[in-house]
């Protein structure tokens, strides 16, 4: 079940950060993309919050705590957490 539910995530462009075992998805197109990481343009941030890092983009993310979709404000995606396995 959790396979089906990864690979339908996957195909709606979502992405799962491993260090935060949270699935994110990119609000906007990023401004940067480095074999690093992405950012999002900074005049789409409305404020920064850093309880994940210092960063410069806008992600969706699934707060499975409360069941539902949150936004993210100041947020870089590293691509070092990026879980990047290829489900078929």
């Amino acid at each position: 079940a959790q396979y089906l539910a990864a690979k339908a995530l996957k195909k709606q462009s979502w992405r799962f950060h491993t260090k935060y075992m949270m699935w994110f998805q990119r609000h906007e197109e990023p401004k940067t993309i480095t074999d690093e990481f992405e950012q999002i343009p900074d005049h789409l941030l409305v404020h920064s919050l850093t309880a994940f890092s210092p960063g410069q983009g806008t992600y969706i993310y699934f707060d499975y705590e409360k069941w539902g979709q949150r936004k993210k404000e100041g947020f870089t995606f590293e691509y070092r957490y990026l879980e990047d396995r290829d489900l078929q």
